[in-house]
Formats: C-alpha cells, sequence, structure tokens
C-alpha cells in the first residue's frame, strides 16, 4: 500500500480510491461506518492524508465515499453510500436532518447534542448546542479537512451567535492533528446559561468537561427527579456541575455531591443556588470519601457513582473496569439496605455485560443483593445507530438494595 502525502489543503474532490478486501464491503453497504487498517486491500497512488476517497470493494465496485487518514486504526471512514457530491450542500442536508430529528427536544431543553458524529453521518464532528451558542469537536484528519464545507453549512441551518471549538480530546494525535481549543465564529460568553426542564445551568463551554456539560444524562436526571422522594438523602459521586444532586434535590431530596475539580464544585454551588435549593458540594476523592463515610456509619438512601470515561481505549478497559467494582464495593456500605444505586459507565469500551459483571462481584464481595430495576443508554440526540456498535457508550444500572 503507497504511502500518502501529507496535505494540509481543503478536501473538496474525490482524490483517488481505497478498495477493501473479499466480503468486507458487506457491512460497509449495511451502514457501519469504519474500515480497519487491516481490511484495506489498496490505496491509489498520490492519495493525500485526509483526503476524500472512493470507497470500492474487492472488484473495483463503487461502495461509497469516505476520508482517508492512513495512520488511523480506521483508515477510511465513510460519509455516504451515495456517489454524489461532498461538499456545503451535502452538510447542510446532513445538519438539517439532525436538526429536525431532535426538533421535539426543544420543548424540554435547549441544550443537546446537534450532530453526532458517525450516527448522524458526520464521521469526526460533534456539536453540541447551549442555548444559541454552539461547541464543535473535530476529531479526524478527514472533517479538519472538510472545514471549509461543513463550517458555513452549520452556520446556514443552525445559525448560531457564536461557535467555540473544543477539539482538545487526546485522540486527534492518531489522526495526526494537535488537540485545540479556541473561538471558531463570533463571541462565546464564558458560562452558558441553558435550561433544561423546571432546571437552569451555567455551562462552562470554553473549559469544562467534554464540551461544558453532560447533555447525555438529561433523562437520567429527569428519571431520577421522578423517583425520589422527598427527605430521601442522596450521594452524587462525580457530581460535576451538579446535575444528579440539583435535580433530586429540586424533588426535596438532602443531597451531598462529591467532585475531584475545585471550579466543578464551586459551579455546582452556584448551579444550586440558582435554582433555589440547598446542596453540600465538597471537592474530594470520590474513593477517599466513600472509605471516610464508611467510618463515619453514615448511610444514603440513594447512591450514584458516575466516573467520568476513565478508559477511552481498549488497552486501558481493565483499569476501567476495576474501577467500577471499587467504586459499587465502597459505596454499598454506605447505602441503606432497601436504597438504590444507579451505576454508569461512559466508555464504549466497557460493555452492559461488564458493567453488570463487576456489579455483581463487588455485591457478591460484600454479601449485598441487588435487584435491576431499570437500565438505561444514551438520550436520543445522541442517538445509537444499531448497525455501528461503538455508538453506543453510555450504559447504566438501575438498583435497589434488598
Amino acid at each position: 500500500m503507497p504511502l500518502p502525502k501529507e496535505s494540509s489543503r481543503p478536501a473538496s474532490k474525490v482524490e483517488g480510491a481505497v478498495r477493501v478486501k473479499p466480503g468486507r464491503d458487506r457491512k460497509l453497504r449495511g451502514a457501519y461506518p469504519w474500515v480497519q487498517r487491516e481490511e484495506v486491500r489498496s490505496v491509489s497512488e498520490g492519495v493525500t492524508e485526509g483526503a476524500l476517497v472512493r470507497v470500492e470493494d474487492s472488484k473495483g465496485e463503487f461502495v461509497g465515499i469516505g476520508t482517508y487518514c492512513r495512520r488511523s486504526r480506521f483508515p477510511v471512514r465513510v460519509l455516504t453510500l451515495e456517489d454524489e457530491p461532498v461538499d456545503e450542500g451535502f452538510f447542510r442536508r446532513r445538519f438539517e436532518q439532525a436538526i429536525e430529528c431532535r426538533a421535539r427536544l426543544n420543548e424540554r431543553t435547549d441544550a443537546i447534542r446537534l450532530a453526532f458524529s458517525e450516527s448522524d453521518g458526520l464521521p469526526g464532528l460533534i456539536v453540541d448546542r447551549y442555548s444559541e451558542w454552539l461547541a464543535v469537536q473535530v476529531r479526524t484528519l478527514g472533517m479538519e479537512r472538510l472545514r471549509p464545507m461543513w463550517l458555513p453549512a452549520l452556520l446556514k441551518a443552525a445559525k448560531p451567535r457564536g461557535i467555540y471549538e473544543r477539539s482538545d480530546m487526546e485522540g486527534r494525535r492518531e489522526e495526526g492533528l494537535e488537540p485545540h481549543s479556541g473561538p471558531m465564529e463570533g463571541e462565546v460568553p464564558d458560562l452558558v446559561e441553558i435550561r433544561e426542564g423546571p432546571l437552569r445551568f451555567s455551562v462552562d463551554v470554553k473549559n469544562g468537561l467534554k464540551t461544558g456539560f453532560y447533555l447525555d444524562q438529561r433523562d437520567n436526571r429527569q428519571s431520577l427527579a421522578e423517583a425520589v422522594a422527598p427527605d430521601e438523602s442522596v450521594l452524587d459521586l462525580f457530581c460535576y456541575t451538579g446535575g444528579f444532586s440539583i435535580a433530586a434535590a429540586k424533588s426535596g431530596a438532602q443531597c451531598i455531591g462529591v467532585d475531584i475539580r475545585e471550579d466543578a464544585v464551586d459551579l455546582a454551588k452556584q448551579n444550586a443556588e440558582r435554582n433555589g435549593v440547598s446542596c453540600e458540594f465538597r471537592k474530594a476523592n470520590a474513593f477517599e470519601f466513600l472509605e471516610d463515610l464508611a467510618q463515619e456509619s453514615r448511610r444514603f438512601d440513594r447512591v450514584i457513582v458516575d466516573p467520568p470515561a476513565i478508559a477511552k481505549s481498549r488497552e486501558k478497559r481493565d483499569s476501567l473496569q476495576w474501577a467500577i467494582w471499587k467504586l459499587v464495593y465502597l459505596a454499598l456500605p454506605v447505602l441503606r439496605p432497601g436504597g438504590r444505586i444507579l451505576v454508569c459507565s461512559c466508555a464504549y469500551q466497557m460493555s452492559f455485560q461488564d458493567l453488570q459483571e463487576k456489579v455483581r462481584l463487588a455485591a457478591n464481595d460484600r454479601q449485598r443483593r441487588l435487584t435491576v430495576e431499570a437500565v438505561s443508554i444514551q438520550p436520543e440526540d445522541h442517538p445509537y445507530l444499531l448497525q455501528f456498535p461503538e455508538s453506543l457508550y453510555l450504559k447504566c444500572l438501575w438498583l435497589r438494595s434488598d
């Protein structure tokens, strides 16, 4: 396979073809958007890094059009199965379709994931809307080179007051890109206020985790608010800027939120005040905090375990699984008999089966019987494409301690 030339110029025309090995086209035609390294049979001479390419089966028949990056684990990311121009009009249609699919959410919130990468036919691009502003992540070299096409399309389709880029993830290095954040279009305030049902939150779009807020826990925050009873005690681990705590407190619960980030705890306190609720927020390591609570013999009606994505690669999966086991193992002694525990993982690398197994082992080690009351995944603005298992990343177990 010839090595492609480096290039930083915009990708606007198909430069050549990538041919896949026999039989490897079948899943692509079935809407799976990635070609792995070992599936590539040949690449046309002169194809540059990040270029648009024609994807062909082993016989040279057309399969689709995608972007090419030799150094990536997934050298080809398919944009379309149609033989069509990938231009501003192409991206505007994609954005408008994504906006239309999410229209019914507008009654509940003004903060949504507007475009979810491969699940919206936009591999390597994530767009989050916070009120009148957007936060954008560009994850791949192909989408970086296509910026002159998709950026004007996004401006026309979404009509934001400003866009802030949050392409500061380490995964960009695999594509030969440096992590980057900064203004993309217009001006974005340091804090953006959003609404979520009856709640209001300030979001740090420029420096917060992800793009500033855990939009993917919206439905679970609502479910918690509906399930919690007045005066129940709730322990919210990895509380970040207070989403779960404030939702529960609005329903009358007594909440303690714990996070290791001082800026997150400060913003959580501001968010609680904004919503007229009383929550106790502490800066602490969740593991150490649980050990201290056990020594104090303090007990809670509900415990929320929602750690950040500790592992984002297969190699670090064991660390994530250990962390889930350890957190549940430490949380169970502070959970009252009959209490509820919500355990979440936002890493694709941990399957539902893995999550259940680690929670089960922790419960066995504590000799606590746990009943699954419900399971949940990410909300509809983070669509789970059935033909693309990697798009299912958020898994949550709602459990009762008998």
